[in-house]
C-alpha cells in the first residue's frame, strides 16, 4: 500500500512537471520557431548567452576551487558566516540582486569608476551579464566541490606531504584529481543554471540581450505567439543540455562501479 502511495505521488509530481512542457510545445507556432531559430538576433542571443556563462563559470573555477577547499580543510573564526554569505544569493529574489549589483558596479560607483578607467563597464554591457551570471551562481559550483573535498580521505593528502610534496603539489595532483567529476558536474551546472538567469541581469545589463531576457522582450513587444516559440526553442536546448549532464554522470558511474 505505501509503495502504490509512493508511486502515484511520484507520478503526479512528474506530470506536474512535464504539463509546462508540453502545454508550451502543443501551443508552438514550429514555423516561426524555424524562423526565428534561423535569425541573426536568436544566433547572437544564444552566443552572448552561452559566452557569458561559459565565462562566468570559468571565473568561478579560478576562485571557487581554492575557496571550496579552504572551508573544508582549514577551521578559522566566522567560518559558517563565510559559507552562509556564498549561499546568500540563492535565498533574495534576483531582482533585488540586481539592483545590489547596479548600486555596486554602475558607473557612479567605486568600483564601476575603476573598471571604466581600464575600459570595462558593466551597465549594458557583456561583462555585466558575466557579473550577474557570476554572482548568482557561484555557489551551486562551490557547493558540488564542497561536496567532493569533504568525500576525500585527508590521509591521502597526509601521505602526500610525508613524502615530500608541498601544500601547493598535493593540492594540485592529489586532491584535484580526486575531485574532477564534482568540478565538471558543479561546472556544468552552473553554466546551465546561468544561463536561465534574468532578473539581474535585465536589471544591470537588459542589453546585449541574453535569452531570458529576449523571451520577455518579444513577450512586452510582440506578444505571447513569438515569445512561446522562442521559449520552445530554450526548453529545447535545456533538455539537450541536461540530458548531456545525465548522460555524463551515468557515464562515470557506470565505469566507477566495472
Amino acid at each position: 500500500m505505501f509503495r502504490n502511495i509512493i508511486i502515484i505521488i511520484s507520478f503526479l509530481f512528474i506530470i506536474a512537471i512535464i504539463l509546462p512542457f508540453l502545454t508550451v510545445f502543443l501551443n508552438v507556432d514550429y514555423k516561426l520557431l524555424l524562423e526565428i531559430s534561423k535569425s541573426r538576433e536568436f544566433l547572437t542571443t544564444v552566443k552572448t548567452t552561452f559566452g557569458a556563462a561559459f565565462l562566468a563559470t570559468l571565473i568561478s573555477i579560478i576562485f571557487g576551487i581554492p575557496f571550496a577547499y579552504g572551508i573544508v580543510r582549514y577551521n578559522f573564526p566566522f567560518k559558517s558566516i563565510l559559507e552562509a554569505i556564498v549561499d546568500i544569493p540563492q535565498t533574495i529574489p534576483h531582482t533585488a540582486a540586481g539592483i545590489a549589483l547596479l548600486m555596486t558596479l554602475g558607473r557612479n560607483s567605486l568600483i564601476g569608476k575603476s573598471a571604466n578607467i581600464v575600459g570595462i563597464s558593466f551597465v549594458h554591457t557583456f561583462w555585466g551579464i558575466v557579473a550577474a551570471m557570476s554572482f548568482l551562481s557561484f555557489s551551486v559550483f562551490v557547493n558540488a566541490v564542497k561536496e567532493g573535498f569533504k568525500k576525500i580521505d585527508p590521509r591521502y593528502e597526509k601521505v602526500a606531504r610525508s613524502l615530500g610534496a608541498t601544500p601547493f603539489k598535493t593540492f594540485i595532483f592529489v586532491s584535484l584529481p580526486m575531485i574532477k567529476h564534482e568540478i565538471i558536474t558543479g561546472s556544468l551546472l552552473m553554466w546551465a543554471r546561468s544561463i536561465s538567469e534574468f532578473g539581474a541581469v535585465a536589471i544591470l545589463a537588459y542589453y546585449p540581450m541574453t535569452l531570458s531576457v529576449l523571451t520577455y522582450d518579444k513577450f512586452q513587444g510582440y506578444g505571447l505567439k513569438q515569445a512561446l516559440a522562442i521559449t520552445a526553442l530554450i526548453f529545447i536546448m535545456s533538455m539537450i543540455i541536461f540530458m548531456f549532464i545525465r548522460i555524463i554522470q551515468n557515464f562515470w558511474k557506470y565505469t566507477e562501479s566495472r
